[in-house]
């Protein structure tokens, strides 16, 4: 018997940190939340593996983008990954939250500091071609289809080399453990009511697959995209621009 995803929630349903609803002590403490969800459940290790053919590239400094990258966790973590590497990198977080970017700005005990940008995903504010790793996770579920669309066209738009898009599964499986385990152990009552509703907002790995190749089709036909699978209910959109071919001599 073939399990089948939910009807996808889409942007219709708004979550509640979304909605400018918590105390900014609420907020603060739902981004540490994440922060370790990423830590237990694989997000961050999808896109460290995800983004390791990259890292290792001798050219430097890298350049990373992370769009409606909250408090800035993903962009310390790729920031230490490069650092390990023997690469210089340099990071902005660019989010909509004033308290998110508040603690985006907080030096870091292992990396360079970062610079944050209070800014819109679909009007980033970077020259085309300026950065190279433009990177997102968890936030994709929050728009449309045609919204999704739109936000990888921009950050297709800023980089000369490789986008990331991180974000979770759609599944009844998924969204079941989540209620579970947030009304187990998570008192925050904003990732209480916006954990389960995130998986059920989120896409299927074909859905996001088809908006990367409709990107392709549309206005960024000089990237090659690609899906990679993270345990449990992770998935990593990875779009790579092809290198043009040097004339003949």
């Amino acid at each position: 018997m073939i399990c089948r995803p939910p009807v996808r929630r889409g942007a219709e349903r708004v979550e509640r940190m979304d909605a400018g609803e918590g105390s900014p002590e609420e907020i603060a403490a739902a981004y540490r939340l994440l922060d370790t969800v990423n830590l237990r459940l694989g997000g961050y290790r999808l896109t460290r593996d995800s983004l390791g053919p990259f890292l290792r590239d001798p050219a430097e400094p890298i350049q990373i983008v992370d769009v409606a990258g909250g408090s800035g966790e993903f962009a310390r973590r790729i920031l230490g990954w490069a650092g390990a590497a023997g690469l210089g990198a340099r990071a902005t977080v660019v989010d909509r939250s004033p308290v998110a970017l508040a603690a985006a700005r907080q030096p870091g005990s292992a990396a360079p500091p970062l610079a944050a940008v209070r800014a819109d995903a679909l009007t980033l504010p970077f020259p085309d071609r300026s950065v190279d790793v433009v990177h997102c996770s968890c936030f994709f579920h929050h728009l449309s289809s045609a919204g999704a669309r739109d936000a990888l066209s921009e950050m297709c738009r800023i980089s000369r080399r490789v986008v990331l898009v991180n974000d979770l599964v759609r599944s009844r499986v998924a969204a079941a453990s989540i209620w579970l385990l947030t009304r187990a152990f998570v008192e925050n009552p904003l990732v209480r009511a916006d954990g389960p509703l995130s998986v059920l907002k989120s896409f299927v790995p074909d859905e996001l697959l088809a908006i990367g190749h409709a990107v392709g089709l549309s206005s960024h036909p000089e990237f090659r995209w690609s899906l990679k699978r993270g345990f449990p209910y992770r998935m990593a959109l990875v779009g790579v621009r092809a290198r043009r071919a040097r004339p003949a001599s």
